[in-house]
């Protein structure tokens, strides 16, 4: 191939990893979202009682729950893996908001134009009473002249799972009417999803519904602002200022690279909606907009909204749900509540997600096996550099045919120098002549793309590279802190064009040399470690190959020539 379409190629290959991967997420957290009412969540008792707590402890996790509302305060995860500088991770971003703490069950939707004396429950902001609390359980009560309310909060013996069972009983004489959600919310500012010049800030949040057939709905803080949020039709269940997906949902979420809290409907009176929202929020007593202040930022929710129901004198109704608080490792999603559930379907592969499922798969493999990631990157980059290789030999040996031919090409150059039109019809004369096509060396390499873009896509969202060191990497999910490897893979790609046989003008000769090598030391700076392992070992791996080719392509076209 020609050094000038080898020019075009590779940038036509950052250019599309750029488009595919890293600069729709620059604009994560940038839109300005439609600052929404606030929803007027009604509290029963005008003097709130002492708040206490109850918590749960496994293995896994320590949730802390409290009596206003029966909600989370906190959810640390306990495994040293999750640990940063020996402080568990809590999930729980919203422990002084009770109305947008996670797992609240509120049975007033105020979507739902029902009159306030017929209501079962009289509000949402409730002040339970700890009846029962043990190591893995937690009993809620309330208890008023209409309702009674039981909420039990138990750890299901699964990895980050509680199981919620949530009870109402109509204490009155006459039919009163609930309309149950159940919220899981997370709060992230947007100083903290910031992306940098090209990494991705691993906590950029997005809402998610999952169908019970598999179909996902993803929404981001851009798909709420001002001219899109209008466009969200009302609902039974709410009154515009909710996206509700269609179908029956699996499963709620908030989530981001590596984790997510999500809520699945178990049991009920009838199937729940799936809604999203992000709500902007910021202090508007000091800044005019958002992006003004340094501590603004929006409250991502994700809920399962049930439709009105009415409870007859004596009667109760009874919802059971799942909560899962985690990490997005393969396996444990794949087992949460038994399995079935589809919560493999957090992890969001991209575009090429039917390439990505099998580098998974493999890398996974590999690891079994190697039980070290850094060695399980470098196998799996070995691995798909091999089975791509058929796709590089037409690459070369094409770049070497055009390179016989370059001293014909400067003579037609030097011919037709004012007149490109003919100089074009020449050289498409000595390619045809010559058997040279230079569209059958990049049209393979083209189609080897996916792959790489799948496995980019692979490393990026792997939760099991997380906090793991390798060599001199503290975190193979973060950047080099040294910046070592960024300039050794820099160094790697000048070799690799240096190496590479010479075509084309000076100027296509120089960018090549210095400006591809500069583009890939920049991209690497803020980039996961584990990513880099990866370009490095391929560039190591593309050097061997280029020289083994080389030759084996020259030797062909020898014997060619002679016979």
């Amino acid at each position: 191939m020609e050094r000038g379409n080898l020019g075009r190629l590779a940038f036509i290959a950052v250019g599309l990893f750029l488009a595919f991967v890293v600069v729709p997420k620059w604009f994560h957290g940038s839109s300005s979202v439609q600052p929404l009412r606030p929803e007027q969540l009604v509290s029963v008792a005008a003097t709130r009682a002492p708040e206490r707590f109850c918590d749960i402890w496994t293995d896994d996790f320590h949730a802390k729950l409290s009596s206003r509302s029966a909600t989370l305060t906190h959810f640390e995860l306990l495994h040293a893996k999750y640990r940063k500088k020996g402080v568990p991770i809590d999930l729980s971003t919203t422990p002084d908001v009770e109305d947008r703490r996670s797992l609240r069950f509120d049975w007033q939707n105020p979507a739902v134009g029902i009159p306030s004396e017929d209501w079962l429950v009289a509000g949402n902001l409730l002040d339970y009473d700890v009846e029962q609390s043990s190591k893995t359980s937690c009993q809620f009560t309330y208890e008023d002249a209409r309702a009674r309310v039981t909420e039990t909060v138990r750890a299901t013996g699964r990895p980050y799972e509680l199981e919620v069972t949530a009870s109402v009983t109509n204490r009155t004489t006459r039919p009163l009417r609930q309309a149950l959600t159940v919220d899981n919310d997370a709060w992230r500012t947007d100083k903290e999803q910031k992306s940098g010049l090209m990494g991705v800030s691993a906590l950029v949040t997005h809402v998610e519904c999952v169908s019970d057939t598999g179909a996902t709905t993803r929404k981001r803080v851009e798909d709420f602002d001002a001219d899109k949020f209008k466009n969200f039709p009302a609902t039974p269940l709410a009154a515009g200022d909710w996206f509700q997906a269609p179908g029956k949902p699996a499963f709620g979420a908030v989530s981001n690279a590596y984790f997510s809290q999500a809520v699945v409907p178990l049991a009920g009176p009838t199937d729940p909606a799936c809604q999203l929202q992000v709500e902007e929020r910021w202090n508007a007593a000091r800044y005019r907009n958002r992006k003004d202040d340094p501590e603004g930022g929006g409250m991502f929710r994700a809920r399962l909204a049930y439709a009105p129901h009415e409870v007859a004198p004596g009667a109760s109704e009874t919802y059971r749900v799942l909560s899962y608080m985690g990490p997005k490792e393969r396996s444990i999603l794949e087992a949460v509540g038994g399995g079935g559930h589809r919560l493999i379907e957090l992890i969001d592969l991209g575009f090429f997600s039917a390439i990505a499922k099998i580098l998974v798969a493999f890398l996974l493999k590999v690891h079994s096996v190697v039980p070290n990631w850094g060695l399980a990157i470098i196998v799996l980059t070995i691995t798909a550099r091999t089975l791509l290789f058929p796709l590089t030999l037409p690459s070369v040996k094409q770049m070497i045919r055009m390179r016989e031919l370059k001293p014909e090409m400067d003579a037609l150059n030097a011919k037709f120098k004012n007149d490109a039109q003919a100089k074009g019809v020449a050289q498409m004369e000595l390619w045809r002549k010559h058997s040279v096509n230079p569209l059958k060396g990049c049209l393979p390499q083209m189609a080897s793309m996916p792959v790489w873009f799948a496995l980019y896509t692979t490393l990026q969202t792997a939760v099991e590279l997380y906090n793991i060191p390798f060599l001199w990497f503290p975190d193979l999910s973060g950047p080099d802190p040294l910046f070592i490897l960024p300039f050794v893979i820099g160094a790697t790609n000048f070799l690799q064009q240096k190496l590479m046989p010479m075509q084309g003008d000076a100027a296509q000769q120089k960018m090549m040399l210095y400006l591809m090598p500069a583009m890939f030391t920049v991209m690497m700076l803020f980039l996961p470690s584990g990513l880099g392992v990866y370009m490095f070992t391929n560039g190591l791996l593309g050097i061997a190959q280029q020289q083994l080719v080389e030759r084996h392509a020259r030797r062909a076209i020898t014997q060619g020539n002679k016979a």
